[in-house]
């Protein structure tokens, strides 16, 4: 469990016990039916007067390599799908072969066909390494603390309320709240950032990142596949099972395709009188090139995006980026980081902007307030050394009062001060007040940092097609306006609830517009939902804002923003010259296998090559 496990090691993956055993299967068959054959034309080749019995042997090895294509064939005949019609057409050129007696077409045919698929199933582009590469990031077992001391359980024993022990070296094995230790915390699997957290009581951590160097007590808020970790695993599979445009177009004329294909192998048998040409015609037309053309860009696409902490959960994000033309931004901790920060302080008479910031911040140790935690942070980075606090006492809504050095210094809004017959200096900005005894000692203001990326990537949204961007929050009108003209954008909507974002996308939608938006909690889930393409960001995304996303960055890290757009560009491209590829190689083969030029054991092992042209130019996009 002291393994560090990175995102980027997913597609390393070895085989599960289940894979193995499914190829065993597989290879296993195909093996017996080579061997069989070997043994009929040796039969056949040695004792010529004993050549049915070699026929016979022959014929018993293409039927056992053939069942599993006849098996799916017959399947797809009851339920139709783009493979179902690839095994027919394989089917029925096995099935021609052995009607004339051509066994070692019949069973070359399918073992070439299969190892190929084999090949196609197991390559680096798997979403399936992908998923299982996640479930490597878990914890097997937790240690769970009760009144009679721990006790290891596994990961199905646990609820909601727990309390679980996790020492230095060990995976968290579930999502939830400290309460009680401090430790470094390795998040890079989740975040995608490289720097380690420091988390202590009522700090966040999640399962799969791991503990390095403190004893922590974690209340469970989440386990298994109600994780972070485990709704990354939902979207995967997903992604795997999601269609892209050219997937949905063959299933649309999967079902006329074999029709016209069996017209094309009776014609040339009717002409030519050469069943083996006939053969060859059925073999090279099963469009597993063009089956593979979607699938294998995205499923690419997908492994390239999760290296990147980019997860898309559908190809409707592919079909739906490239219309894009408008930008919607939610303001708190998506454009911003979500806390606050000292921006400013104002000294009263007879003090200085160090004591200012130190007063307020040693009243605030022992507060977890916003205000109070950004003062504490201030003084830090400052170089500040903060006096030891004695008793603190926090009134809800008004402020902290604290005893600092035997004198009572209290961190509050002004009116609270006053209350206290404190006057603060009129006329100066809003912000937190801060007084020693009965004095006024100053202020400071406050403000929600914009993130150091959020202009540069607005400016790149733009160069990438995007026409028009619009800030939304709930907060205050003066501080999105000051947002918003850092960032650049075209229009800011201050002061909103939930409904009102939805009604901001709505309307941008009635223009004609195509709308993009980006956001991080529940205030954001309708209007992620509603978008024509919706990105929930930050590992601590809320599970309502993720499931109505398209997309989910598992970083804060704006810049994956233009990244995404670009990985959709290239997979769009890479998708379309897939299907090309695919096509044209079909029709190019037929071509051949009507003129006779190629006979049906060539034709089987060209038809991989499509297959493997497709799969070599998606893996261009892991690049």
């Amino acid at each position: 469990m002291s393994t560090d496990p990175r995102w980027t090691e997913w597609v390393q993956v070895p085989l599960t016990r289940e894979e193995r055993r499914r190829i065993s299967t597989r290879l296993g068959a195909d093996l017996a039916g080579l061997g069989l054959l070997a043994v009929g034309l040796g039969i056949a080749w040695a004792t010529p007067d004993q050549a049915q019995v070699g026929a016979l042997v022959q014929a018993l090895a293409a039927l056992v390599v053939a069942a599993p294509v006849l098996a799916r064939g017959a399947v797809g005949l009851v339920r139709p799908t783009p493979l179902g019609h690839t095994d027919q057409l394989v089917a029925l050129a096995v099935l021609a072969a052995m009607s004339v007696g051509e066994f070692v077409t019949a069973t070359l045919v399918p073992v070439l066909l299969e190892v190929g698929r084999l090949f196609e199933e197991r390559s680096a582009l798997g979403a399936q390494a992908a998923i299982e590469g996640i479930r490597g990031l878990r914890a097997r077992t937790a240690h769970r603390l009760t009144e009679a001391g721990e006790e290891e359980v596994s990961l199905d024993a646990l609820v909601a309320g727990d309390v679980v022990v996790v020492r230095p070296g060990e995976l968290l094995p579930v999502d939830g709240t400290v309460c009680a230790g401090r430790s470094s915390v390795d998040q890079s699997p989740i975040t995608g950032e490289s720097r380690y957290e420091t988390v202590a009581v009522g700090g966040s951590v999640f399962a799969g990142t791991l503990n390095l160097d403190g004893r922590l007590e974690v209340t469970v808020d989440r386990v298994g596949e109600g994780t972070v970790l485990g709704r990354v695993v939902e979207l995967l599979r997903e992604v795997e099972a999601s269609k892209t445009p050219a997937l949905r177009l063959l299933e649309r004329y999967g079902a006329g395709y074999l029709p016209v294909v069996l017209a094309v192998a009776a014609t040339v048998l009717f002409f030519t009188e050469d069943t083996s040409r006939a053969i060859t015609v059925l073999v090279v037309a099963c469009p597993t090139a063009l089956v593979l053309a979607g699938p294998a860009a995205m499923v690419a696409a997908m492994t390239a995006a999760t290296r990147r902490s980019i997860l898309v959960k559908s190809a409707a994000f592919l079909e739906g980026i490239a219309s894009v033309d408008t930008l919607i931004l939610d303001k708190t901790g998506t454009v911003t980081l979500g806390r606050q920060v000292v921006r400013e302080v104002e000294a009263a008479d007879g003090f200085d902007e160090g004591q200012v910031l130190s007063l307020g911040a040693a009243a605030g140790q022992g507060s977890l307030h916003p205000v109070s935690r950004a003062l504490v942070s201030a003084a830090e980075a400052a170089g500040i050394a903060l006096e030891t606090v004695g008793e603190t006492r926090e009134h809800a809504g008004l402020g902290v009062e604290a005893t600092v050095g035997g004198r009572v210094v209290r961190l509050g809004r002004a009116s609270w001060l006053a209350d206290h017959g404190i006057e603060a200096v009129a006329g100066e900005g809003s912000g937190a007040c801060i007084a020693v005894d009965d004095t006024y000692v100053g202020r400071v203001s406050l403000f929600d940092q914009p993130r150091a990326e959020a202009a540069e990537v607005v400016s790149a949204m733009r160069g990438l097609g995007l026409e028009r961007a619009v800030l939304l929050t709930g907060d205050r009108a003066a501080v999105a306006e000051e947002v918003g003209a850092t960032l650049g954008v075209d229009e800011v909507v201050a002061e909103v609830l939930p409904e009102g974002k939805l009604d901001v996308v709505r309307r941008e939608q009635a223009s004609g517009r195509r709308v993009l938006m980006v956001g991080d909690g529940v205030n954001d889930a309708l209007a992620l939902s509603g978008a024509d393409i919706g990105v929930a960001i930050g590992a601590r995304m809320n599970e309502v804002a993720l499931g109505g996303a398209d997309v989910a960055l598992m970083t804060e890290d704006l810049r994956r923003l233009p990244e995404m757009v670009r990985l959709a560009d290239r997979t769009r491209s890479t998708t379309t010259v897939n299907a090309a590829v695919g096509v044209a190689f079909s029709v190019v083969m037929v071509g051949l296998a009507t003129s006779g030029v190629i006979p049906p054991v060539w034709g089987a092992a060209l038809h991989n090559l499509g297959a493997m042209l497709v799969v070599a130019n998606s893996a261009r996009l892991l690049r």
